[in-house]
């Protein structure tokens, strides 16, 4: 079974126009966990429509971005029912003190401060799908 094919790998969708960025998270992700694959956009347009597309069980957004901020994608995967209960972890290198509040009204389920730990990163994205799978079992 070629890779990306796997029903039992989870993919976690980055939306970040910085491509360092998004390697050391994919990085982050893989070694930490085996059953994840990961996939990325660059921009917010792309990753919302990747996000339809690929419908991944997570997505990590960054927040600065060009044309369209994370806070904007976010609402738009929020108000779309193909990826309203998508979980969003948004990352930011910002000081912004209320960052937290923005991150969660526009829909998040957690937000990190860049540079982040790499297992604060993969403990948000473990409780992410977990509440994911949690909602699954309510809903069956």
């Amino acid at each position: 079974m070629s890779e990306g094919k796997d029903p039992a790998r989870k993919k976690i969708l980055i939306i970040d126009d910085e491509e360092d960025l998004c390697l050391l998270a994919a990085h982050a992700l893989t070694m930490e966990r085996t059953d994840l694959e990961v996939i990325n956009a660059r921009d917010g347009l792309s990753g919302i429509q990747r996000a339809k597309t690929e419908q991944p069980a997570a997505i990590i957004l960054d927040v600065m971005m060009p044309k369209m901020d994370g806070y904007e994608v976010c609402r738009r995967l929020k108000a779309d029912p193909t990826t309203r209960d998508i979980p969003v972890v948004m990352l930011t290198a910002s000081s912004d003190p209320h960052l937290s509040q923005k991150a969660f009204e526009a829909g998040a389920v957690a937000c990190l401060t860049k540079p982040y730990q790499r297992g604060t990163l993969v403990n948000c994205i473990d409780m992410a799908l977990a509440s994911v799978e949690r909602a699954r079992r309510r809903s069956a």
